[in-house]
């Protein structure tokens, strides 16, 4: 039942359907400008993190093979 009020007043009130500025494709709105940056920064946070963590596990792990070589010396 409430799927057949959520279709109905979809096709009676059209207007709360429209897609935004963003999914229907205006590229020079401001919303559009925002999600790009949005998008980006977010990769960009993404990126440095996955990145740090990866410098953090070869730095671990180049620590421990010198620490291997020095104790087996030993």
């Amino acid at each position: 039942m409430i799927r057949f009020i959520i279709i109905a007043g979809l096709y009676l009130i059209p207007n709360i359907s429209y897609a935004c500025a963003t999914c229907y494709g205006a590229s020079d709105a401001p919303a559009t400008i925002g999600m790009n940056w949005a998008i980006m920064t977010l990769l960009g946070v993404t990126g440095t993190m996955l990145g740090s963590v990866a410098t953090v596990m070869i730095r671990l792990k180049n620590r421990a093979k010198k620490f291997k070589s020095l104790t087996k010396d030993t």
